[in-house]
């Protein structure tokens, strides 16, 4: 959760290298790391400071990145899900673009302006929890609901209509 210096709340995703209550930064273009530090120190003298987002052109290329936004201020779209990560394959600082290589092997443009995160997105164990049984969700509690159309007429009132125009009844 981010609180803004406005008073509002936000929630962000995070990387796998951050620590649970450890404060976060963001660097942009324009800062200077030391302007950063000084400005840390100030308010927090005795927190440490993990620097999770960067714009892309501040991160390494063919390294793992996730939590991408396409152009600047848009808002994360790319490599959310957990335990995933893209690579930046080329920059261009000419142009303002960078091509990344997202998770599903398809390759895209992106403005080096925009925010990313360096390693893949957190808890990666979560992606072993799947539905690969019959009765996975029966054991988190959740039951199977049918259909009033699949079900014989005595069973519900809207059941018992096999390939003919009937209206559905209600009771």
């Amino acid at each position: 959760m981010l609180f803004l210096s406005s008073g509002s709340i936000t929630y962000l995703p995070t990387a796998v290298g951050h620590e649970l209550f450890q404060l976060t930064q963001f660097e942009g273009l324009l800062t200077s790391r030391k302007q950063l530090q000084q400005n840390a120190q100030h308010y927090y003298p005795l927190s440490s400071f993990q620097k999770t987002f960067f714009i892309i052109a501040r991160l390494p290329k063919n390294k793992p990145v996730s939590l991408l936004e396409s152009t600047p201020n848009k808002g994360i779209q790319y490599a959310r899900s957990t335990g995933t990560n893209a690579y930046i394959l080329k920059m261009d600082s000419r142009t303002g673009t960078s091509l990344v290589k997202l998770p599903s092997g398809m390759k895209k443009v992106f403005s080096i302006y925009s925010l990313a995160s360096l390693g893949s997105v957190a808890l990666p164990e979560n992606k072993k929890f799947t539905n690969t049984s019959a009765g996975y969700f029966r054991k988190q509690g959740i039951k199977s609901k049918v259909r009033g159309v699949a079900m014989n007429p005595i069973d519900h009132p809207h059941g018992g209509r096999c390939k003919a125009i009937k209206y559905q009844r209600t009771p």
